[in-house]
This record gives structure tokens, C-alpha cells and sequence, in this order.
């Protein structure tokens, strides 16, 4: 069961974010502190339960709750709150939530009622092959192994009070190219970003045109805007195969841990989202 959550502290929803992937079949694949950046990854993950907060960095989470629905979100969404009121409770209600719960009293409750549902839609995969851990062409690591290593950065930056820098790079066209060509290229772009990577940071191919770093020791957001201009100079340069120059367009998003979410699959949404325009 894919989980969005809206919740613009920091402590809460590191809190939620550690507790839900605890519990069997839930991942937290996004999350965002004010309304409207809510709202565009909502309807870019397409969750299936969304958990938003009433009070939010900006916007609220009433407003959102209209909207999803008013969008035709047709989604689990539970409003997770502080303000335990019976007029906050008919008023989320009536704009379209499924559940309301209370934070000081009700964090049980809502764990109980996600498990319940998870189980009652949950299908038992039987003969599913194991993930592979590295990209065939590159030797990158994979999508599945980016996430288990993004998931052991996050918790080792935890332990020790640091930040981590995510970046996917999409490469717009580099599908459209010839086979031959296309892998060619691929393998020269995984090439550069290990030569400007750290042994510590993660290097990953998630897809035939887009690819992923992660900063793991950040000290500053300076640095991470500054490596985010780096990575974006190194693809900006030609790239040559049988005997032709090519120039690749680069998108690159950035998440920042623990600024902008906690959870790795929500990291990497808010950067894939950004890299995609669609924030």
C-alpha cells in the first residue's frame, strides 16, 4: 500500500515515516509541508492512502482534502490532527476524508485501520524473482538497490546528525536514439557521475534515460546546489561514439534529507518530480 503524508513538521513525520515502513505492505512513497506542493505530487504518485495534517507550512489541510476530491482522488484519505474538535471533525468529513484521527490519542488507531486495509487488498506474489542489485549495461547500481541503499544513507545520516543530497537526472532523448548509440551513451554517463561521485555516495540507473545520485555526507545546502550545478556542466558536455559528437538535454531534481522529506521513496519522488516538470 503505497502512503502519502502531509505534514509539515519535520519530527512527526520522521515519527510516521519510521513506524509505517515497520508495518508489512506500506511504503511512504511521498511527502510535502503545505498544500500545494501536496496536491502536484498526490496526482503525480497516485497513492493509495493519503494522511494529511489540518495545520500545514502553507495552505491547509482542509483545502487540500476539497481539492483532491474536487480532482477526483479517488484514494484513503485520513486526516492525522492536533485540532480533535467535533467541527473540525464534520468539516473534513463533509469535504471528503475517510477517517479523522487525533495525534495524542488516535496514532494507534490509524496504525490498526492501515493494517486492516493493507491485509484485506494484500495479494501473496508467489515465484517473483529477486531484484537485481546492478544495472546490466552500466554496472550501476539498480532502481531496487538504490532504494535499499538510500534507506541504509538515511538512517546513517540519522545516527549521525548529517544531511544527504538526492538527484535524479533525467537525459530527455537519450531514449529516442538508436540502440547502440543509446547504450553507448549510458555507459559514458555512468562513467562521468562515478568519476564525480565520492566512494560513499550512491550511483544508479533507474531507467533507460534517467539516473540518480545521493550525496551522503552534505554539509551545507550550498553544497548541494552546487553539486547539482556540476552534475548538470559534466552531462552538458558532448559525448562521443563512431566518430559523432551528441549533446544530451539534462533535467536534474534534488531532494534534501531531512529538509524536504525522510522517507527515501518520497526523496526520490520529490526529485523525480522535479526533474520531470511536474512541480
Amino acid at each position: 500500500m503505497n502512503i502519502f503524508l502531509v505534514e509539515d513538521a519535520v519530527s512527526i513525520r520522521r515519527l510516521l515515516v519510521r513506524r509505517l515502513e515497520t508495518l508489512p505492505g506500506m511504503r511512504v512513497v511521498g511527502e510535502a509541508a503545505g498544500e500545494r506542493q501536496a496536491l502536484a505530487l498526490i496526482k503525480w504518485t497516485q497513492p493509495d492512502v493519503v494522511l494529511v495534517d489540518l495545520s500545514l507550512a502553507s495552505g491547509s489541510g482542509l483545502g487540500l482534502v476539497r481539492q483532491l476530491r474536487g480532482a477526483g482522488f479517488a484514494g484513503r484519505i485520513a486526516v492525522l490532527t492536533a485540532q480533535d474538535l467535533d467541527a473540525y471533525r464534520r468539516a473534513c468529513l463533509d469535504a471528503g476524508a475517510d477517517a479523522f484521527y487525533d495525534k495524542a490519542s488516535g496514532l494507534e488507531t490509524l496504525f490498526g485501520d492501515l493494517a486492516a486495509l493493507t491485509a484485506s487488498s494484500a495479494t501473496t506474489p508467489h515465484g517473483r524473482p529477486a531484484a537485481q542489485l546492478r544495472d546490466g549495461l552500466t554496472g550501476l547500481f539498480s532502481e531496487a538497490a538504490l532504494h535499499e541503499r538510500l534507506d541504509q544513507a538515511a538512517r546513517a545520516a540519522t545516527r549521525d546528525g548529517v544531511d544527504l543530497a538526492v538527484y535524479v537526472l533525467r537525459l530527455a532523448g537519450l531514449a529516442r536514439l538508436p540502440q547502440d548509440v543509446a547504450d553507448a551513451l549510458a555507459r559514458q554517463v555512468a562513467l562521468r557521475l562515478r568519476e564525480a561521485s565520492g566512494d560513499a555516495d550512491i550511483v544508479a540507473r533507474s531507467s533507460a534515460d534517467q539516473f540518480a545520485v545521493v550525496l551522503t555526507h552534505l554539509e551545507h545546502a550550498e553544497q548541494a546546489a552546487a553539486h547539482a550545478r556540476s552534475l548538470a556542466a559534466l552531462l552538458a558536455q558532448p559525448f562521443a561514439h563512431a566518430g559523432m559528437e551528441h549533446v544530451l538535454s539534462v533535467e536534474i531534481g534534488m531532494a534534501l534529507f531531512p529538509a524536504d522529506a525522510i522517507s527515501p521513496r518520497a526523496l526520490l519522488t520529490l526529485a523525480e518530480a522535479t526533474a520531470f516538470g511536474a512541480l
